[in-house]
């Protein structure tokens, strides 16, 4: 066969055909917005995916699906009908590739399959990319007693991961059609979808479905199923208080009478009523969280899709030692930190800012928060899946572009240097977003060379993990796996200069250690220690019970 004739972008499953669209300028092929479940709608709002529904002729599938309903900066954006997931492939006539299934970010709120194009990343890496739409929110995630109807997946509350698994169902029946491996699928994703890609693993509902994990930037997090009940019912009681109550009312009530009226309602009532809200209203129900399980509680420990006591399930030794992938960037904090109010002054003046106290009171903060966030990202991920299974493949990264002097803005340096979600750009090769939020700062012609060789590199270390469930290859430098022995943890420096890519093994990092620096750090006063401690860092996943 020969390998460089291009292929058909008409695909037939068992649903109906699919016409896909070819992408010159990537040299893949493309079929996106493909329905993976029935639209979740009217009845099934809130219920466990279903198969979606067969269609006759030719389905177009040459533009993304609506994304989950989010907030978006003019009001709330997308559809309730989201169930839609994208795959490209290289343009080629080539089976059994691999198959590389991304969650994306967002928190659980926000974000959509379309945020990782996957038309470079096929190409360069010889597999097939795909993304998923999952239900978001309120609407992805809700444990309302009301609701409960004695399915335990119907009731578990955790309806975006229910999402995630159907998509990998339908991977796993149908991706053969496109030219992959169902045998060899890599389930990855970044920040919330990273944590759950992680608990798609832990869930038992997972098993079979994958086969290695790449997770950039997601720890180990899981909610109470009383914690999602009562969250439920606080958003029933603020959409009972403005909408004014009844189907009718159109005049919001004060708090006490919202919930004076749930209480006198039967549960097939408040359900009734639930399901006749509009579901714009669930997403402005849960605003932006700042890394706060308790802001928005999910992946609940239903003991169905998520064993009681979340992750320490582990420890039963049941989960299979799968390869792993876990990343995480050298200032995992910086953006979160700069959206505090205190810090308002240095994100309008960058390092012209006359305030100096302020700069380094920044400078510590994120120093301290981003090696907290970075180890619960991949050291603390990595010791428990090892504690589990000692043979587990596990390899951990940190990404520092941003950091070397020359490479970045000196104010896009000091305010943001290697944040949450740099890598991703390194990965699609889409660096609009970084282009637009920072114009002419972040990306620029003086970087180019050293940004794409890291971008090659990167790209590299992954087309080996896929192809065979180890990052190292002999074009490219060592990557060790991570121990659990005291003293020799190493995870794998990825950088760059303005003109070439760095790539070196480089210290793990200690919870412990970091948190015995902080204490001990003199550029702090005992109120600015404090600060960190019940301001800044409280309640979020790294410092959460801690």
């Amino acid at each position: 066969m020969n390998d460089k004739h291009p292929i058909s972008d008409t695909i037939t499953l068992s649903h109906g055909s699919l016409q896909g669209i070819h992408q010159p300028e990537t040299g893949a092929v493309a079929w996106l917005g493909v329905p993976y479940a029935r639209p979740p709608v009217g009845e099934l709002r809130w219920k466990a995916p279903r198969e979606p529904e067969p269609w006759t002729g030719v389905r177009l599938a040459q533009d993304y699906g609506p994304c989950s309903l989010q907030n978006g900066p003019d009001g709330v954006i997308g559809s309730e009908d989201c169930l839609y997931l994208n795959v490209w492939r290289p343009n080629q006539e080539e089976t059994d590739l691999p198959v590389f299934v991304y969650l994306h970010g967002g928190g659980n709120i926000s974000g959509s399959g379309r945020d990782f194009p996957g038309g470079e990343l096929a190409r360069d890496t010889r597999s097939l990319i795909v993304t998923v739409n999952y239900r978001l929110g309120a609407l992805g995630f809700f444990r309302h007693p009301a609701l409960y109807s004695g399915d335990p997946l119907d009731d578990s509350g955790n309806y975006g991961l229910l999402d995630a698994l159907q998509a990998l169902r339908w991977v796993q029946t149908h991706i053969a059609q496109f030219g992959g491996n169902p045998g060899n699928v890599t389930l990855a994703g970044q920040s919330a979808g990273a944590r759950n890609a992680l608990a798609a693993y832990l869930s038992p509902l997972g098993r079979g479905l994958f086969h290695q994990l790449f997770i950039l930037s997601g720890g180990m997090t899981t909610a109470s199923s009383e914690l999602g009940e009562t969250k439920a019912k606080e958003i029933a009681a603020e959409l009972a208080r403005t909408s004014g109550k009844g189907l009718d009312a159109v005049d919001t009530v004060d708090a006490a009478e919202a919930q004076a009226w749930l209480s006198a309602q039967s549960d097939q009532a408040i359900a009734d009523w639930l399901y006749r809200q509009e579901g714009t209203a669930f997403a402005e129900a849960i605003r932006d969280t700042g890394l706060r399980m308790a802001a928005f509680p999910h992946l609940f420990e239903d003991g169905v899709v998520i064993p009681a006591g979340g992750f320490a399930a582990l420890s039963s030794g049941t989960h299979p030692p799968l390869p792993a992938v876990l990343g995480s960037n050298a200032t995992e904090f910086s953006g979160f930190a700069l959206s505090h109010p205190l810090f308002a002054p240095l994100a309008q003046e960058g390092i012209s800012s006359s305030n100096t106290e302020l700069q380094l009171l920044y400078k510590v903060a994120i120093q301290h928060g981003s090696e907290l966030y970075a180890a619960f990202n991949v050291e603390e991920v990595a010791s428990q899946l090892l504690h589990a299974n000692a043979d587990m493949p596990v390899y951990g990264y940190r990404f520092g572009w941003g950091l070397q002097d020359g490479v970045i803005d000196p104010t896009a340096r000091l305010l943001l240097g290697a944040p949450h979600g740099a890598d991703l750009p390194f990965y699609t090769g889409d660096f609009s977003e970084m282009e637009h939020s920072y114009p002419g700062a972040a990306v620029t012609s003086d970087n180019e060379p050293g940004r794409l060789a890291l971008l090659s590199l990167m790209r590299g270390y992954l087309r080996q993990f896929l192809h065979t469930q180890n990052p190292n290859g002999a074009s490219l430098p060592a990557w060790s796996r991570l121990q659990t022995k005291p003293g020799s943890v190493t995870v794998q420096w990825l950088d760059a200069t303005a003109n070439e890519a760095l790539a070196q093994p480089s210290s793990g990092l200690n919870r412990k250690d970091i948190l015995a620096r902080m204490e001990t750090d003199k550029r702090l006063t005992p109120q600015q220690q404090s600060w960190l401690r019940t301001e800044l860092f409280a309640g979020r996943f790294f410092w959460q019970d801690k």
